[in-house]
Formats: C-alpha cells, sequence, structure tokens
C-alpha cells in the first residue's frame, strides 16, 4: 500500500490556494455599505457578550419593533437586561449570514447560537434561532429598524 504521493500533495495545495483566494476575493467584493454593516454586526454582538447592552442599543433605532410588534426599543433593552442579569457570561454565534443591500436599507438572515452561563467552560444553557432583520443607513451609521427571531426546534 502506498501513501500519499507529491501528486496528490499538489492537488491538495493547489485546491487549498484556491479555496483561500476565492475568500479572500469575496471579501473583498463587499460594497463599503455593506462592510459597514457587518462592522456594526461585530460591535453589536462583541457589546452582548461584554454584556454592554447600552452599547448594544446604541445600534438599535427608537422606533425599533420586535417580533410583530410584541418588543418595542424599550421592551427590547429590558429583555437584554435580564438576559445579562441572569447569566455571568454571554455567548453569541453567529452563523449562515445572509445580507441583502438595499441601497440605505438591508435584510439580514442568519442564526445565532445563544448560550449563557456561570462564567464556567461550559455554558449552563443555549438556544439556537432562525433571525430575520431589518437595517437603515442613518446620518453615517447603521441602524436596526425590526428583527423577527424564533427558536429552531
Amino acid at each position: 500500500m502506498q501513501g500519499p504521493s507529491i501528486l496528490d500533495f499538489s492537488r491538495f495545495s493547489r485546491l487549498l490556494s484556491l479555496l483561500v483566494l476565492l475568500a479572500v476575493a469575496s471579501a473583498c467584493s463587499r460594497s463599503p455599505t455593506e462592510q459597514a454593516l457587518r462592522n456594526q454586526l461585530d460591535a453589536m454582538q462583541e457589546a452582548a457578550e461584554q454584556r454592554e447592552m447600552g452599547e448594544f442599543m446604541d445600534g438599535v433605532a427608537d422606533d425599533f419593533v420586535g417580533n410583530s410588534s410584541e418588543f418595542d426599543r424599550e421592551g427590547l433593552q429590558r429583555l437584554l437586561r435580564v438576559i445579562a442579569l441572569r447569566h455571568q457570561s454571554i455567548g453569541v454565534t453567529r452563523m449562515a449570514l445572509d445580507v441583502e443591500m438595499h441601497g440605505d436599507r438591508a435584510v439580514v438572515r442568519m442564526q445565532i447560537l445563544v448560550t449563557g452561563g456561570s462564567g464556567g467552560l461550559i455554558p449552563d444553557q443555549g438556544q439556537l434561532f432562525d433571525t430575520e432583520s431589518a437595517w437603515r443607513f442613518v446620518d453615517g451609521e447603521w441602524q436596526l429598524g425590526s428583527a423577527q427571531w424564533k427558536p429552531v426546534r
């Protein structure tokens, strides 16, 4: 039985190079406004994980509507405060991110895994959510105008 040949390694390295090139090219193909939105998502995720709910809410529009009017901006802020009080540590992992740009508006669809715990290595609780959110670009910043989320069963 023979081990991998140099030819197999060469094919593998070319494939790996192609994948890296495609990843770099796709990152470069984003418009500046889409990249700004992705940066806002990163900042809000970091704020949530640091339990800085005021900083998170800086990205939420004054007229925010959540889950078909179940939450307004104040209701969302209260929900986030309760989560922060219940969990010493909060983890947020975004998956399957899809951004549709429409000029100064955007729709973002993704799954979010939210975990919470008492600060140990393993989270005490976790829930995966399907989300869809509407964003608008106002005064040079992206604001979250509305969001729908539901647990994945």
